[in-house]
């Protein structure tokens, strides 16, 4: 399975905290042509997994799924070493699985994607990878029914237009309802129509700036 990881001697780095107590949590990005990665990442810093599949290669991503839930991690990266095709991947639509708190102490893991538990003694790694294309669908259809409206375009460039109107660091307040809005909306990232998507994108990209800028001047 190796051989799939992105993630190597090559990249490594040595944490700079204790991570050995840390269970693998899982970032799963989708392409609008249904490629996949898969992030099998420790916290927000380290990740000891990044590979690139496509969904129809099923057995593959079970593989992998299986091999990480039983893997012990001893090469450790961070997202800013994984080069161009991480980066590609980051603009990809994305769902999480990892563990949580459900009742009486029980831990069991939780997808984002379909808002399911699911426990120890069900086969896991199929679970994920059936998560993979249950979330591809959904959010897809919502990308239909949303170019029902033609004019949806026209909105993206009204939207971008108004998260560049101001310049200043405070802007970004004024435009958080803005963003929760389009933060609803990421399942554009999956969109057939490289127009709205690209737009999509542009604004997200906005979204961030403004965010950046606003925290840098409150440090």
């Amino acid at each position: 399975m190796e051989k799939y990881n992105l993630v190597n001697k090559n990249n490594s780095f040595v944490p700079n905290y204790k991570i050995d107590d840390k269970s693998i949590y899982f970032d799963i990005y989708l392409s609008p042509d249904k490629q996949v990665c898969i992030i099998g990442a420790l916290d927000n810093n380290y990740l000891c997994w990044c590979s690139i599949t496509s969904l129809s290669e099923r057995e593959t991503n079970v593989q992998i799924f299986q091999y990480l839930l039983n893997l012990n991690p001893t090469i450790i990266s961070n997202q800013t070493t994984l080069g161009v095709r991480f980066d590609e991947a980051r603009n990809w639509h994305r769902f999480r699985i990892e563990k949580r708190h459900y009742k009486n102490g029980e831990y069991l893991y939780h997808s984002t994607g379909t808002h399911i538990f699911f426990g120890e003694n069900s086969n896991k790694e199929e679970v994920f990878e059936s998560e993979m294309h249950s979330f591809y669908r959904t959010e897809f259809a919502k990308c239909e029914y949303r170019l029902i409206d033609r004019s949806y375009l026209k909105l993206l460039k009204k939207y971008q237009k108004i998260l560049t109107t101001k310049q200043h660091v405070e802007y970004y307040e004024e435009m958080k309802p803005l963003i929760s809005l389009l933060e609803t909306e990421s399942y554009l990232k999956l969109c057939p129509n490289e127009k709205i998507r690209s737009l999509y994108l542009e604004c997200m990209r906005e979204c961030s700036n403004l965010y950046n800028s606003n925290m840098t001047a409150v440090r």
